[in-house]
């Protein structure tokens, strides 16, 4: 009977371990079932998830607030009036001998109102809105990407989790063909009973971490359902090829800081604010109105008889003091604009840190992928030589099992570094603000309001 270890059993598990390396090709479907790229996962993404529906029903109020204070430079139309019984006493009935008597009475007034000066108010009101729907348009851009890039990771993270639990489940074959190998040796008096104590724990390691990536197989496509509402189905990695990554770290930060929704979201946000200061600082100065009105009254005080009284005037009001409060009120504003400007600085740098750290991943994802691909070929070949070597006497069994398990390890480390590689390429996209575009994801798959 032959007891040596076979080469040919290894095959399925080169097979495996190539098939790492090939992790940006697409992945066939080999059945019915609906392949899903990643455009396809981010489209379903953006179209259902809560913090975009959110982020539009804000928009959406600032909109009508924005038409609001438009309609605040139309003049006003306002209608007054009062019918009823009236019993009025004054010297003027008391001498017709009439103080006592109920009348019915009439008072009607019509006025229009059309303010001339208010100190710029109504104006810097009307462009804050406008600011504060730019605001909310680039937040709502910031949000869309946001998703997206959690999206793309999902996506991600079970097609690479699928992929390790193949490996994993492949080496569990490849260490019970091993035991039944040696287990054969032992039988034929041919090996020892501590090679085969040391085969079985070795496979009951390998289901170990077989349960392992199970469990994370199962961890990210519950994340991939919160992130799509969809559980995933065949998942396919890129088609299209990514443009290259910036050139430099300088380069990366020059295109978040042109192009990142956040910064041009606060700018807009501390433009706002200054018109908010203005609109308080109105305050100081006089408002100036023409009104038209027509004053309708009949057997109104103790008359007998109408009165219509019609005027076009130009009025004026103007407070001169109300204790301090408009100032104080125009001082908070202006801490406001400060503050905003804060924000946005602590924004840029925040953003300057994610691209930094993105630049760091892309490199180190980079390096590792021709780093682990060279030891994932040489752990190949010395595997390979270890179990001809053993075969002949000259290799022990746990250089052997090493040797399987150093296969399995460089093969998963190449598979990571392969998806956090495809990962950090998106990521710049989405710090750059030009995820959805590239994706080519049209704006009716998100910018639609819901019910």
């Amino acid at each position: 009977m032959n007891h040596e270890l076979r080469p040919n059993m290894m095959l399925k598990q080169l097979v495996l371990t190539c098939f790492a390396i090939v992790l940006l090709t697409p992945t066939l479907s080999f059945g019915s079932e609906e392949v899903v790229s990643i455009h396809d996962t981010v489209q379903k993404a953006v179209k259902q998830h809560p913090q975009i529906k959110a982020i539009l029903h804000n928009r959406e109020a600032i909109s009508n607030n924005l038409a609001a204070a438009i309609g605040r430079f139309l003049p006003s139309l306002d209608l007054a009036s009062d019918f009823g019984l009236q019993k009025y006493n004054s010297q003027t009935t008391r001498t017709a001998g009439n103080e006592d008597r109920t009348r019915t009475a009439s008072d009607s007034t019509v006025t229009i109102t059309q303010n001339v000066f208010d100190g710029m108010d109504r104006l810097n009101n009307y462009r804050g809105s406008q600011a504060r729907l730019t605001s909310a348009e680039y937040r709502l851009i910031d949000t869309v990407e946001a998703v997206a890039l959690d999206s793309i990771r999902a996506h991600l993270d079970v097609a690479r989790e699928r992929t390790l639990l193949q490996l994993a489940e492949e080496n569990v074959v490849t260490h019970e063909e091993v035991l039944d190998s040696i287990v054969e040796r032992v039988s034929g008096g041919a090996g020892s009973k501590a090679d085969e104590m040391q085969a079985r724990g070795r496979v009951a390691r390998a289901k170990s971490t077989l349960i392992t990536y199970t469990q994370s197989l199962h961890t990210a496509e519950a994340e991939y359902i919160r992130q799509t509402g969809e559980a995933p189905k065949e998942l396919i990695t890129p088609e299209e090829q990514l443009e290259a990554a910036p050139k430099s770290l300088n380069a990366a930060i020059e295109l978040t800081m042109d192009g990142n929704p956040k910064i041009k979201a606060a700018d807009a946000d501390i433009v706002a604010l200054e018109k908010d200061k203005k609109v308080q600082q109105a305050s100081f100065y006089p408002t100036v109105d023409i009104e038209l009105s027509s004053r309708n009254t009949n057997n109104l005080d103790g008359s007998n008889t109408y009165l219509r009284d019609d005027r076009a005037m130009l009025a004026m009001s103007w407070n001169i003091f109300n204790g301090g409060s408009d100032y104080k009120t125009a001082q908070a504003a202006d801490q406001r604009v400060k503050e905003a400007e804060s924000l946005r600085q602590d924004t840029i740098e925040d953003l300057v840190r994610q691209t930094a750290t993105a630049w760091a991943e892309y490199e180190a994802a980079v390096g590792q992928i021709e780093m682990h691909a060279e030891a994932l070929q040489y752990s190949i070949q010395s595997r390979d030589m270890y179990m001809m070597q053993f075969n002949v006497g000259q290799r022990s069994l746990l250089d052997v099992l090493d040797s399987i398990n150093e296969v399995f390890s460089n093969s998963v480390l190449l598979e990571t570094a392969n998806s956090n590689h495809v990962f950090s390429l998106y990521k710049f996209l989405a710090l750059e603000g030009e995820l959805i575009k590239r994706l080519q994801i049209s704006e009716k798959a998100y910018d639609t309001m819901p019910n």
